[in-house]
């Protein structure tokens, strides 16, 4: 019993692990295509997830697909609710890029998001919002004094990350980019926005 419980367990994490595979390397998703990248017989993969909208669903809901809030906020170090609400969010943004540059196949499920059914959306929305909620309370409410709402800042920045994350490239030059490359340089442009060099 011990035994059979193993293999499936082996056998969905292959089929997790290949549908993350093929986000990045094919433009289109099948049933055919990643059961045999994960090796397996495209039938265990009807029995265990139903079909793709399933096996996308489970990635969704998985730890793997976006970055916990735990993480992002020790990452942002022990001083950063002393920092000013500017810089404390800047800092948050940046963290969050870096972590999501380390998903691409996260960035590449986003950017399909138009091509998936109505259960996937719902699934891959509430995957979203569970830890960016919990890090847009620990960025704090919107107050005139910071003269941005903060909670809206926060979402067109992860947006906008995702899209040149998924696309790879500067779209002015059409070059490619490595991921970690494009995610500093993203973090320097959001640096010169939030806390523009003084003129002094």
């Amino acid at each position: 019993m011990a035994t059979k419980a193993s293999q499936k367990a082996r056998t969905m994490q292959a089929l997790l692990h290949a549908l993350q595979d093929e986000l990045l390397e094919s433009g289109r998703l099948t049933v055919e295509a990643i059961a045999q990248r994960a090796s397996v017989n495209k039938a265990l993969l009807y029995r265990y997830f139903g079909g793709l909208d399933g096996l996308v669903i489970a990635f969704a809901s998985s730890e793997e697909f976006m970055p916990s809030a735990a993480t992002v906020l020790k990452q942002c170090g022990d001083g950063w609710l002393k920092l000013k609400p500017r810089e404390r969010l800047l800092r948050c943004v940046q963290v969050y890029i870096h972590l999501l540059a380390a998903r691409p196949a996260t960035i590449q499920l986003l950017q399909r998001m138009p091509m998936f059914s109505d259960e996937i959306l719902a699934a891959l929305s509430v995957g979203r919002s569970r830890e960016i909620e919990q890090i847009r309370e620990a960025i704090g409410p919107h107050t005139p004094t910071i003269h941005f709402d903060g909670e809206m800042a926060f979402y067109l920045l992860i947006s906008g990350a995702c899209s040149l994350l998924g696309n790879r490239h500067n779209k002015w030059y059409n070059c490619p980019q490595q991921l970690e490359e494009l995610a500093i340089r993203i973090n320097n442009t959001l640096s010169a926005l939030f806390l523009p060099v003084s003129s002094k």
